[in-house]
C-alpha cells in the first residue's frame, strides 16, 4: 500500500488575524484621486499638490513637516533632494525621508512658480511668508481635498497623511520594524499602537502553523 505524502502546511500571511484599528489612512487609489484633483487646478493647485504629496511621502507629524524651508528639500542647483533629513520638535532625533518622483516634481514646480528663496518656508501660513502654515490650516485644507474627492471629511484628519504610506508599506511587507524607523518611533510597540494594530490570533495556533 502506497504511503500518503505529507503535505506541508502553508504559511499564514503576515496579517492574518490582525485588525487595523485606526482606518483613517488613504488608500493608493484615494491618494491618486486627490493628487489628480489638485493637479487639474494647474498653477493655483501647485502648493496643495506639493503639500499633499510631501506629507504622504515623508510620514511626518504636521509640526515637523510644516516648518520645512526650501534649502531642506532643494539642492543649490535647483534639483530636489531624493532623501531629506528632518529635524523634529521636542528634541527628538532627526529622521530621514524619501521623496517620490511625484513629490519631487510637484515641489520643483511649486518652488519655481512661487519664486521662493532658499530660506523661505515651503508652506507659509500667511501672504508675507513670515511664518509656516499651522496644523489647523493644514487640517482645513485636507477637509476640502477630501470632500472634493467625494470622501467623508469626518473620517480623515492630518494624521491620515502620516498613516497612509506607513499602512501601505506595512501591508506590502509586513515589516513593522522598518515602519517604526520611518515613523521615527522609539519602540515597535509604539508603532503598533499608533497604527491601531491588535491581534485576535491564538499564539499557539500561529506557532504550530510554522513548523520547521
Amino acid at each position: 500500500m502506497a504511503s500518503k505524502k505529507k503535505v506541508a502546511a502553508k504559511p499564514q500571511v503576515w496579517n492574518k488575524g490582525l485588525e487595523v484599528g485606526k482606518r483613517d489612512g488613504f488608500t493608493p487609489a484615494q491618494v491618486k484621486r486627490i493628487r489628480g484633483l489638485l493637479a487639474d487646478r494647474g498653477v493655483p493647485g501647485l502648493r496643495d499638490l506639493a503639500l499633499f504629496s510631501t506629507a504622504v511621502d515623508t510620514m511626518l507629524h504636521g509640526q515637523d513637516l510644516l516648518p520645512l524651508v526650501v534649502r531642506e528639500v532643494q539642492h543649490r542647483n535647483g534639483s530636489i533632494r531624493p532623501v531629506i533629513e528632518v529635524a523634529r520638535a521636542r528634541g527628538k532625533p532627526p529622521v530621514r525621508c524619501a521623496l517620490s518622483k511625484v513629490s519631487a516634481k510637484a515641489l520643483a514646480k511649486w518652488i519655481a512658480s512661487s519664486g521662493k528663496k532658499r530660506t523661505d518656508y515651503l508652506f507659509p501660513g500667511d501672504a508675507l511668508g513670515s511664518r509656516p502654515m499651522s496644523g489647523r490650516q493644514l487640517n482645513r485644507l485636507l477637509k476640502l481635498w477630501v470632500a472634493e474627492a467625494g470622501l467623508d471629511p469626518t473620517d480623515y484628519g492630518v494624521e491620515s497623511l502620516r498613516r497612509t504610506k506607513a499602512l501601505h508599506i506595512l501591508k506590502g511587507t509586513g515589516d513593522l520594524q522598518t515602519v517604526r524607523a520611518l515613523l521615527g518611533h522609539a519602540t515597535i510597540e509604539s508603532t503598533a499602537r499608533y497604527l491601531g494594530l491588535t491581534t485576535k490570533a491564538d499564539p499557539i495556533t500561529v506557532c504550530r502553523a510554522f513548523d520547521i
